[in-house]
């Protein structure tokens, strides 16, 4: 058998001792084993899409559509109306029916193996990940699972993996596949922003979780993601290499890695064995990341040789390939190619052919991954190990791990799959009960408000699609609004518009946008009818003037009958009361319309200052005038300035005493001038002269 190492420092040979132990200890525990159960496995074989319904049969709803390829487990079946067996599958998380003149089966027998499920119990790994290693190991009784235990809290390494840029889609994938998160889509244009050359934008956190998810690679194809990379030539016999060899052709077969290397008279597949010999990584490794970097038939420009300004110099594992503010991806990876504008020479370079360029690639990908805990597909990509979490990922493209992963598992024919391959998957914390489905949706995103607005009337504050809460104020005669509002996307739904009727006090109406793919987004107004202010008349008395109200602390105008210049507002009306006297009488504090204000109760603009004789007779009446206090409620804030403004705008008008305290500067207008000075008071730059 082929072992993979790691070296802890001690030597090769009592690593191999242990190893060998290990595996034959393993090889014993799995042998008394019993079928069970047979997983039954659909996978779709159709030109172009089949149909996925919600039952057994053409007249049934649609769920969605797969692909050639595409496969799932069978949970039951059932024979429709017109004689046609249907099979209920689970693909990707999503329930459904497919006919069976579309499915291939394939049927797994899944073992009851107490000893295996103890080793499962012994490693850590999750419930959730129990039964396709079963399913696995059923097949091939050698392999060795190991549960890497990161040590990470789920969410947080989603959070961790998500900042922007870290993990890119092409802009050809699903919508659900691309972010909407600030800096990575424009919501006024519908584009997403590139982060990358060739139109890489930013990963939702839907397809990201996905890819992340171990659970949804756990079969004989993916799993090769998780496969241990690290190797040693000279460990192997003639043999061994040889077989290697075949393997890595069979690999590349059908690929630009299966012909001549550029410049020599060696196959790729040669150079290739060479380059895992001088790095210590796995030659299946090195063919699947150059198969990944340049396409299967080598279109990447980072390998022609001839790209203006770096004619000569070759890049075939792309490192160091990211665009910068100066530099395309491809420039960049030249760049590093050439020595790094410094004439480096560190693993081999200036890679000046494609045989300095996969020796010296591979040599540099052995020391900085390899050799540094990233020993796996799936940890090149995610870095979920050691002390740069999320950092010094080889890749940005999400399903990297994923897809050099299926070009690996070519590498493994039945016979090489005989082997105790090894096989180190990721386990975090508080992980869902479930594998993360794939998301499909290709509906448009955008749930933004291109305008919102009340008819005849300014919000506050002024309208922005990020902006989810306005204000309004009418006077008591609006006793309704029309609210009207148009989304950014023509796919979109608005719902909340038309005409509203308005109660006296607070009215909170919602907007709301549905996307095309279902998210929505609530905009609120909320628009506050004022009360109607209906003063009582009030006569003067016969002896009006026999009964003077003075004050030592306010101006009192027994001429106009107002009472000003208070400064230590808001004042509650006992307070105020206190500071007034009048001779052979008493005095109460009302609301413009006569009620009498609790003692606790703010004193403002409108409120009034009644006189009663001994014998409880009205007599005279003050009113109250505070400037800047235009809403009359004691005190000086932005509702003071929106009516000042609406006043100004001729939106609601101002009259009576309110008017007059909006002549905060006493010029005989109500101006911008005006608005000024109540701003500089509410920010306690200049008071208002009272």
């Amino acid at each position: 058998m082929v072992l993979y190492e790691k070296k802890f420092g001690r030597t090769c040979l009592s690593i191999l001792l242990v190893v060998v132990c290990l595996m034959t200890s393993l090889l014993f525990l799995y042998i008394n084993v019993k079928a069970d159960t047979i997983i039954r496995t659909g996978i779709v074989e159709v030109a172009n899409s089949l149909t996925f319904r919600k039952g057994p049969g053409t007249e049934y709803g649609v769920v969605g559509y797969l692909s050639n390829g595409d496969s799932g487990t069978i949970i039951g079946e059932e024979t429709a109306t017109t004689g046609r067996v249907w099979y209920n599958m689970v693909v990707d998380g999503r329930e459904g029916w497919a006919s069976s003149a579309y499915v291939r089966v394939e049927e797994t027998v899944l073992v009851e193996d107490g000893d295996f499920d103890a080793y499962l119990d012994a490693q850590g790994f999750p419930e959730s990940y129990k039964a396709p290693l079963q399913a696995l190991h059923a097949t091939y009784p050698n392999w060795v699972f190991e549960a890497q235990h990161t040590n990470l809290d789920w969410d947080a390494a989603i959070n961790g993996e998500s900042v922007l840029g870290r993990n890119l889609v092409h802009s050809s994938a699903p919508t659900s596949w691309k972010s909407t998160q600030s800096g990575a889509y424009n919501w006024e244009t519908g584009e997403w922003v590139v982060f990358d050359s060739g139109g890489w934008v930013a990963a939702s956190t839907e397809v990201l979780r996905y890819f992340m998810d171990p659970r949804n690679f756990l079969d004989d194809t993916n799993i090769f993601q998780f496969i241990k990379q690290s190797y040693r030539a000279s460990s192997l016999n003639a043999t061994q290499l040889a077989n290697k060899k075949t393997d890595l052709t069979n690999m590349v077969s059908g690929t630009y890695l299966a012909n001549t290397c550029p410049g020599t008279s060696q196959s790729y597949v040669d150079v290739i064995m060479n380059a895992a010999k001088e790095s210590g990584v796995c030659p299946f490794t090195l063919a699947s990341m150059m198969i990944q970097e340049q396409g299967a038939q080598g279109y990447g420009s980072s390998i022609s040789g001839t790209v203006p300004g770096y004619e000569g110099y070759y890049n075939y594992l792309n490192i160091g390939a990211y665009k910068t503010s100066t530099m395309s991806a491809v420039q960049r990876g030249l760049w590093f190619a050439s020595g790094s504008g410094n004439g480096y020479t560190s693993y081999q370079r200036p890679w000046t052919n494609a045989t300095r360029s996969i020796t010296g690639g591979a040599i540099y990908y052995g020391e900085s991954y390899v050799k540094v805990g990233q020993d796996t597909l799936y940890l090149k990509k995610f870095n979920v190990q050691g002390s740069n979490l999320y950092g010094h990922q080889y890749m940005t493209n999400v399903q990297g791990a994923a897809s050099e992963g299926t070009h690996m598992a070519k590498a493994y024919d039945a016979n090489a799959r005989k082997a105790a391959l090894v096989f180190r998957i990721p386990v975090y914390k508080n992980m869902p009960k479930e594998a993360c489905t794939k998301p499909v949706s290709d509906d448009n995103p955008n749930y933004m408000l291109k305008s919102l607005y009340v008819a005849g009337y300014n919000l506050t504050p002024t309208f922005s699609m990020y902006e989810t809460s306005y204000s309004l104020i009418v006077p008591n005669e609006v006793t309704s609004v029309t609210i009207g509002a148009e989304a950014l996307a023509t796919t979109a739904a608005v719902s909340g518009q038309g005409v509203k009727n308005l109660q006296v006090g607070n009215n909170d109406f919602s907007v709301s946008v549905t996307a095309q793919n279902g998210t929505v987004k609530t905009y609120v107004i909320s628009i506050v009818r004022e009360a109607a202010v209906v003063p009582e008349p009030v006569p003067e008395g016969p002896n009006a003037s026999s009964y003077p109200v003075t004050s030592s602390k306010y101006t009192v105008d027994n001429s106009s009958k107002t009472v000003a210049g208070i400064k230590e507002f808001p004042i509650k009306a006992s307070d105020f009361k206190a500071k007034l006297t009048t001779t052979g009488g008493s005095i109460k504090i009302t609301t413009a319309n006569g009620t009498e204000k609790a003692g606790t109760n703010n004193v403002g603009t409108g409120d009034q200052v009644r006189v009663y004789d001994a014998s409880g007779v009205h007599q005279s009446t003050y009113t109250v005038v505070v400037y800047g206090d235009v809403s009359g409620d004691g005190s000086i804030s932005s509702l003071d300035l929106l009516r000042i403004q609406k006043h100004i705008l001729s939106i609601s008008r101002l009259s009576g005493v309110y008017k007059s305290v909006s002549d905060t500067n006493r010029d005989g207008k109500i101006t911008s001038l005006d608005l000024l000075q109540v701003q500089k008071h509410i920010l306690k730059m200049k008071a208002i002269q009272q």
